[in-house]
Parts: structure tokens; C-alpha cells; sequence
């Protein structure tokens, strides 16, 4: 097949275009910036330069693909605003962009996630109406809602907390971790669902094979869900330290947000810290694809690690 990749240099990009071209794809890779592209395989890769602007063109032609998988967006936005710019609005974009080609995708999957459902203390489902709490979610909820009415099937999925080495946002706990920190909000230990990186570009593998015309949702997480305590205790041992986790008033961590002591701690993040939880159930997926994800939290943590240091960054 050849796929149409944006967010290809990202995180999560990087993983599955690796394993696309190992698997004798080709992909299309929407770059914006060419040094990151180096990561990237050197065969059975035609870059696409630009960013998501590229698709508002009406002029814009796009080679011909197979499928098309979204995963550009953004985490941590300097402005709320940008949320729904980048997450809703360039979605839209993209659809009118390849509805006006003279192919058509066989699938289009889009990176959505668990925000878009909400929290929860017990595992969601599909089936379950989603109420998320902040700009983020609501920014990837109406991206979803779009979808549904596209001209050719779709898929959304939406991972729990991913894991894996190239991740700027998970490093952030792994040096508390490694210099023997950890933080809870106060009166509160939120469960968690999770996925490793490898298991989620397993699961887009299996959704790029569906072959039906319907319109997709799932969550992807791993069957076991953890909670924050128990995260930061697995932590500590894929780093071989003892953790102290503190326990931090919601009113501190509101104003450090409020003083963006860090990029990735604004007001969505916040939201989310403070929430009773994020757990969901992938049993939709395992039951149409046959997927099962291989890695649990410990195996996933202690990958995770190998490749921080292994990139110098931990």
C-alpha cells in the first residue's frame, strides 16, 4: 500500500512509518521540518513538505494513497484557541483537501484520544457518551464528529496514555522518576489506562486492514489499567530508585499552570491532573481485528527507558 502519514516525524509517526516500510509499504510523509525527516526511513519514503496549512490550499494536489493516517495536531497549545485550530480546524481541511483528489482513501484514520471521552473511574466503552473537560478533548471530540460524515469510511482511535522512547511529553516523569520524585494531587490517585507505542502501531496496522465503508471509533489501551501511585512505583524500579511521591494541593498546581512553569503543564493538563481518571476498554478493537497489545505497563516502562538513554535524553 502507499499511506499518507501526517505527524510523520512525531512521536508516534516515527514508530509507524518504520514499521510501514519494514513491511514493504510506502509512505507519503508530511514533513515540516526536513532535519527531523532524517529519522525517518531512507527507502519507500516521498516527502511531502509543509505543514497542516498546506491542505486550506485549494490548489493542493496530493499523490495518490491508498489510506491516509492523521496524527499531526498538538498537546500543549500556548493558546486555547490553537486547540481547535489545529485539531479540529485542520482536520476539516485535510478531509475537503483529499475529497477533492482524484483518488479516494480507503480508509482515513485519525489520532484522536482519550481525552475526547472524558474521565472516567471505570473502563469506558464506545458505547458511552463522551463528555471531555477541556479544550484538548473537545478539540478531538468534534474532529471525530466531522468524520462521520466524510465521503469515504474513517476510523478515530483513541489511545490511553502512550509509552515509548521518543516521547517529550512521558520524559517528563521518567527524570522526576530518576531524580526520586514523583507528585500526586492532593487526596486524589487517579487510575490510568496506558499503551505502549509499539502495541498502538500494532492496533493502526489491524484498523488499516478493515475493508468495510463504516465510519470507526475505538479506544486503544492495554487490558490493565494502573494508578499513579503505581505508576510511579513501577518507575522507580525500571530506574532502580526509590520514588518520594508527593502529594500537591490542587491550588498549587493551578498556580504553577497559571505561571507555565512548564510548556506541558497549561490549562488542559491541569484539567486532567486533577480528573478521578482515564480508563477505557479496547475490547471493540481485540474483537474486529483480533489485536492484542503485548506489552504491559513494567515491560512498556523498561522500553521506554532503554530508549531514553540510548538517545541521551535520560
Amino acid at each position: 500500500m502507499k499511506l499518507l502519514v501526517t505527524g510523520a516525524t512525531g512521536f508516534i509517526g516515527t514508530h509507524l512509518v518504520h514499521r510501514l516500510v519494514r513491511d514493504g509499504h510506502t509512505v507519503v510523509a508530511l514533513v515540516r521540518d526536513r532535519a527531523k525527516a532524517r529519522e525517518l526511513p531512507a527507502t519507500n519514503v516521498e516527502i511531502l513538505d509543509g505543514d497542516l496549512s498546506l491542505f486550506e490550499n485549494t490548489r493542493t494536489v496530493l499523490p495518490a494513497c491508498d489510506a491516509v493516517v492523521h496524527l499531526a495536531g498538538v498537546v500543549a497549545a500556548d493558546r486555547l484557541a490553537d486547540y481547535e485550530r489545529f485539531n479540529f480546524t485542520a482536520v476539516k481541511h485535510l478531509v475537503a483537501c483529499v475529497e477533492r483528489q482524484t483518488w479516494k482513501p480507503k480508509r482515513f484514520l485519525f489520532s484522536s484520544s482519550l481525552a475526547a471521552a472524558g474521565p472516567s473511574e471505570t473502563p469506558m466503552t464506545e458505547a458511552d457518551p463522551c463528555s471531555p473537560i477541556e479544550a484538548y478533548g473537545k478539540s478531538k471530540l468534534d474532529a471525530e464528529q466531522v468524520l462521520q460524515y466524510a465521503p469515504f469510511p474513517t476510523t478515530s482511535f483513541r489511545p490511553g496514555v502512550v509509552f515509548g522512547h521518543g516521547d517529550q511529553a512521558t520524559i517528563t516523569l521518567f527524570k522526576l522518576a530518576k531524580n526520586r520524585i514523583g507528585f500526586l494531587p492532593a487526596g486524589l490517585n487517579p487510575q490510568l489506562s496506558f499503551i505502549d507505542v509499539d502495541d498502538l502501531v500494532e492496533a493502526i496496522v489491524a484498523m488499516l486492514g478493515d475493508t468495510s465503508r463504516e465510519h470507526r471509533t475505538y479506544f486503544v489501551s492495554h487490558p490493565s489499567s494502573t494508578d499513579q501511585r503505581t505508576l510511579w512505583r513501577a518507575l522507580g524500579t525500571t530506574l532502580d530508585r526509590g520514588v518520594f511521591v508527593l502529594p500537591v494541593p490542587k491550588s498549587v498546581l493551578y498556580g504553577l499552570m497559571k505561571l507555565r512553569v512548564s510548556k506541558q503543564l497549561d490549562e488542559k493538563q491541569y484539567k486532567q491532573i486533577v480528573a478521578p481518571g482515564f480508563v477505557c476498554s479496547s475490547s471493540a478493537l481485540s474483537r474486529d481485528t483480533g489485536w492484542r497489545p503485548q506489552f504491559g505497563l513494567e515491560a512498556s516502562l523498561a522500553k521506554a527507558a532503554a530508549g531514553f538513554r540510548q538517545a541521551r535524553w535520560l
